[in-house]
């Protein structure tokens, strides 16, 4: 763990968590893991802008105005509406993971950002607090979340239960205190006030799918909430709620023990996530790279294709037969992306629009894909990322690629160049091209990031 975090032979997983939390400062850290941070903050915000205009998005905006819940001065990005703390911080969240272009941490198959950013920059403009202390907010959120979700997969997918709600809502939690400056103590008791409202499940994955987006959101707010009822004293929340008795990890995960973090694991957890070139399920994403090579590499052609097999991990099978009918499920589909990506030789998000989506070339290719789990990509994961892709083609000839690590991982991370260009692209709704590159570009070769305030205003509709 992080020098940073209380390493005295009393403290719990979770103390020892609430102080990290508490006391971690974006100024003093290395400057691997500040440019990290901007990087995962730059990514969240796009995202954000991106999906705001999502019909389900903008259907609880509605819903949210016509009942008088959304009144505030905190900016929700991408729009021109205002609410409250809590409500800004859900309809962020729900942008955030709208178009699958969010962030995440494979080894806990979370989506960290699209739950902790929120979080963190709705209370940042309430607070009026500067860039550091953002930033610092950001940090607390990922290495809560994402520590307590690597131990938590894969036992808590197997019961049903999806990491991102169920450990983001202690991310959320954490963000917002520190911006709080919640001491050791009352961040303890939030994340216990916060464990009270996890939850989540794969229900979706058999129907119902839009579900999945509002997930982070219901973490943020609550996380949120969590974090104003520890500093006003209001509620005791449990001690030690990751590891104890009926805790976070027993209670969704089946886990009797929690001892920490594994020393392996080293590095803040925002600078072990990984950031995605395409919006859609991580799971896909190699099986995506190996495809696009082989395209590349032997010409191959859409209507040569006689079979796409794919080899992956058993966590990813609930993806292989999926349908296409909706956006919503087009993209955690392996028939529908891998056929677009053989079609159109990239996957973007115009790929996914209805008239792709009812494209019968697509449909014709999507019919050609096959996944199994692949014994060597199981054995892999959730250390590694990989794919196997076998090409079949007319005349009985086949290409083969094994991918271990998709494009985005830390080991093999997307450039700052296409970090900006993917922000320019998410922010057209609010921001010239040449406003979005200047500020993605300014601040990850070490300018001053705006204040919270500011960079809400900067990115509001």
């Amino acid at each position: 763990m992080n020098s940073q975090k209380d390493p005295g032979s009393t403290s719990t997983p979770t103390k020892s968590l609430a102080s990290f939390a508490s006391n971690v400062a974006y100024a003093k850290l290395a400057e691997h893991e500040k440019h990290e941070t901007l990087r995962h903050l730059l990514d969240t915000l796009g995202a954000c802008a991106a999906g705001i205009e999502q019909p389900i998005v903008q259907a609880v905006s509605e819903l949210c105005r016509k009942n008088d819940v959304a009144q505030g001065d905190v900016p929700v990005i991408g729009s021109t509406l205002s609410a409250d703390v809590l409500t800004a911080s859900y309809l962020m969240a729900a942008a955030g993971h709208a178009l699958e272009m969010d962030d995440g941490n494979r080894e806990g198959s979370i989506h960290p950002g699209t739950v902790v950013v929120p979080a963190a920059l709705a209370m940042a403009h309430r607070q009026n607090v500067d860039a550091d202390t953002l930033l610092s907010a950001v940090i607390a959120g990922y290495e809560v979340a994402v520590s307590i979700a690597e131990c938590l997969h894969p036992h808590a997918s197997k019961r049903g239960f999806q990491t991102t709600p169920v450990a983001g809502t202690l991310g959320a939690a954490a963000a917002a205190g520190r911006v709080l400056g919640l001491d050791p103590n009352d961040m303890e008791s939030a994340l216990g006030i916060a464990a009270s409202s996890s939850s989540g499940i794969f229900a979706y994955l058999s129907g119902g799918g839009n579900i999945k987006k509002l997930h982070p959101a219901h973490a943020a707010r609550e996380g949120v909430f969590a974090a104003l009822l520890a500093q006003q004293g209001i509620v005791q929340g449990p001690r030690n709620v990751a590891e104890t008795r009926a805790g976070v990890l027993q209670a969704f995960g089946g886990l009797e023990q929690w001892t920490g973090k594994p020393e392996s694991r080293q590095e803040l957890a925002v600078v072990r996530s990984y950031l995605k070139p395409y919006p859609c399920c991580r799971h896909i994403h190699p099986a995506i790279d190996a495809l696009l090579r082989l395209r590349i590499d032997h010409g191959l052609q859409p209507g040569e294709v006689a079979g796409i097999s794919v080899g992956t991990y058993e966590a990813a099978m609930p993806h292989a037969s999926l349908p296409w009918d909706t956006l919503n499920v087009a993209q955690l589909s392996f028939p529908y992306v891998m056929a677009v990506a053989m079609l159109n030789g990239a996957v973007d998000l115009p790929a996914f629009s209805p008239e792709n989506r009812n494209d019968e070339s697509v449909a014709r290719l999507a019919a050609k894909v096959s996944v199994h789990v692949d014994p060597e990509c199981n054995a892999l994961y959730p250390a590694n990322g990989p794919a196997r892709v076998t090409v079949t083609l007319n005349d009985g000839s086949s290409h083969e690629l094994f991918v271990p690590e998709p494009i985005g991982s830390p080991d093999l991370p997307l450039s700052d160049q296409a970090l900006v260009e993917k922000f320019c692209l998410a922010t057209t709704q609010v921001l010239s091209r040449d406003d979005a590159h200047a500020l993605a570009a300014s601040s990850l070769a070490g300018n001053t990031l705006p204040d919270a305030r500011a960079l809400m205003r900067i990115l509001a509709a």
